[in-house]
């Protein structure tokens, strides 16, 4: 019996620059004179590999790409069988960083327009620590930085060390999210909102040491609205969401995991009204918080929470530990406020994903 073992390797390109050899180049190794996303060849424990000149703790070093193998296996006796291992599909892209702001990243998507987002990372961390990762989506109109001053997320930054990034939605007339039914004009044009942030997490990842029991996506308005879409579709790799007046605009919402969620809403919110309806339509708040986790048997637990007079408050207990948090504010509109920062924060910090 003859055997022929063929071992192919497929690597997960970032970038479109070609690869050339360098031998020389090591993990950690400084790429100060190199262009950011160029790949190059070398040999680890005399096995070949591609690193990418990325910026890391600061500074532009080497880094290792992911690399996934594919093995297949011929077998030569009477009959020939083949059997293959299929690899994910390739997602072609560059991440650079804007020379005269650290914290601005484009990243390119094959196929996509350029989309940019803003990072901020805590400076004194040992690189043993494993860093939550905060996704914030800003309101229909504005930008990540708005939201940014708005929430005031990235304060919090340095002391309870965390990475946040604020998207930029993509622009068309104006910015919006594709959040499923809202909003234009990003729905118009069918933009892939999903595999952006799934593409953002993939890097953020691959560069960072983050802890991936806690990667959270939180919005206000659309962008809230984004934030419930993405527990639902992407709920592979997000852990919670919090959310600011949105509501669940996905009508194929079927996760794979059990998301915890906060919403925040007020009843006085004139844009996304807390029974539902509105100029955009939006289904009621009860019932957004409660699709998303609809085959994870959550129960009402709401004699757990306390109850000030400010506020209607539910909370319900899931599966495998999730858990879903409603505060329905009386005298709150459609704002965003520091409340709302800390509320939040508070909730995710103490949600992990358990399973």
């Amino acid at each position: 019996m003859k055997k022929l073992f063929i071992a192919l390797s497929a690597i997960l390109v970032w970038t479109a620059i070609p690869a050339v050899s360098a031998n020389a180049v090591s993990v950690g190794q400084s790429c100060a004179k190199t262009t950011l996303g160029t790949r190059v060849s070398t040999r680890i424990n005399k096995k070949p590999v591609i690193v990418v000149c990325r910026i890391k703790a600061g500074r532009k070093q080497w880094i290792r790409a992911a690399v996934q193998t594919i093995t297949t296996s011929t077998t030569s006796t009477s009959t020939t069988s083949t059997t293959t291992t299929v690899p994910e599909p390739v997602i072609n892209y560059t991440d650079v960083v804007d020379p005269n702001d650290p914290t601005l990243h484009t990243i390119t998507i094959e196929g996509m327009q350029p989309r940019t987002y803003y990072l901020y990372a805590p400076t004194e961390v040992s690189a043993e620590s494993k860093l939550p990762l905060l996704l914030g989506f800003h309101g229909r109109t504005a930008d990540g930085q708005f939201f940014r001053r708005q929430s005031l997320i990235d304060t919090y930054v340095p002391t309870e060390n965390f990475i946040a990034i604020f998207v930029d939605g993509s622009v068309d007339q104006w910015s919006s999210w594709n959040a499923g039914n809202c909003c234009l004009t990003s729905t118009q044009n069918n933009i892939d909102d999903v595999g952006l942030v799934s593409t953002i997490i993939d890097q953020i990842i691959a560069t960072n040491n983050i802890d991936q029991t806690k990667i959270w996506a939180v919005g206000h308005s659309n962008g809230g609205m984004m934030a419930y879409r993405l527990g639902c579709d992407l709920s592979e790799k997000i852990t919670a969401i919090g959310i600011v007046g949105g509501a669940l605009m996905d009508q194929t919402c079927n996760p794979t995991k059990p998301v915890s969620i906060i919403h925040l809403h007020g009843n006085l919110d004139p844009t996304v009204p807390y029974e539902g309806g509105g100029k955009f339509e939006t289904p009621s708040i009860a019932d957004s918080l409660l699709t998303l986790n609809k085959e994870f048997q959550c129960t009402d637990s709401s004699s757990e929470l306390q109850k000030p007079n400010d506020a209607f408050r539910k909370k319900y207990t899931c599966q495998r530990g999730a858990e879903v948090e409603l505060a329905n504010y009386y005298e709150r509109e459609h704002e965003w406020t520091l409340l709302s920062t800390k509320e939040i924060l508070r909730f995710l910090f103490a949600h992990p994903r358990k399973a």
